[in-house]
């Protein structure tokens, strides 16, 4: 046999008394392990490996979460401050297209009598003694027909009336008529007079008093909304 020794390290060197006929090695590596030492290692190398699994997969998946709860924040920042932008914008842009789209809504509704008259009154309600106030309503000329038509409805005309020289006396008096003011239009406003003014539109309506002029035009209220919308001072 060869001394145990002789086995710690190949960089001796080894004589035999008597030159070697053969070797005969019936096992080499650690010594043999009972079954249950081996079936315990086994089982335990398997925890060991599924606890290794375990912690890097887990640390494998707080990894994506941060990555994800990171890029889940950006995307929401992001969303954060495009829907900022928008919202400024709009901002900005909203009074604009209110009033453009009241411009043309307004500019194809087709006042009545009845509306206007409306109009007028409440304006006239501005005033605290509307009823004893002097005061001056100025109408574009549709506007003011209408309401002349409806305090003073028109019979037909008749023929003798047509040929008549009254007829023609009422004709030549009403290209006059209007000049100082219609009155009586309103019932229950004696003291209010209506002219006619061309520079005013349908639906417009100016009133002046002793205290000053109230402008009731379209184009001055959608004005006002606009600068309310916007914030002007």
């Amino acid at each position: 046999m060869i001394p145990e020794e002789a086995t710690l390290s190949y960089s001796k060197s080894i004589s035999f008394p008597e030159p070697p006929s053969g070797f005969n090695v019936s096992y080499c590596g650690a010594p043999p392990l009972a079954v249950e030492q081996v079936d315990q290692q086994s089982a335990s190398e398997y925890e060991r490996g599924k606890t290794e699994a375990t912690a890097f997969y887990q640390a494998e998946i707080r990894k994506l979460r941060d990555e994800f709860a990171q890029r889940q924040e950006q995307l929401l920042a992001d969303i954060d401050q495009k829907t900022k932008d928008v919202v400024s914008q709009l901002d900005g842009r909203l009074p604009d297209l209110v009033v453009g789209l009241s411009e043309r809504v307004l500019g194809k509704i087709e006042l009545d009598a009845v509306k206007i008259e409306g109009i007028v009154k409440g304006m006239i309600s501005e005033f605290a003694d509307a009823e004893g106030e002097k005061l001056e309503v100025y109408l574009c000329q549709q506007d003011l027909s209408l309401l002349k038509a409806m305090a003073n409805p028109k019979k037909e005309p008749s023929e003798e009336d047509g040929e008549s020289e009254e007829g023609f006396a009422s004709a030549i008096a009403g290209i006059f008529d209007g000049l100082d003011g219609d009155d009586a239009l309103l019932a229950g406003y004696p003291n209010v007079k209506f002219f006619e003014d061309a520079s005013l539109a349908s639906g417009d309506c100016q009133i002046k008093s002793r205290f000053g002029l109230l402008d009731g035009r379209i184009a001055t209220k959608l004005r006002k909304i606009e600068e309310e919308l916007k914030g002007d001072d």
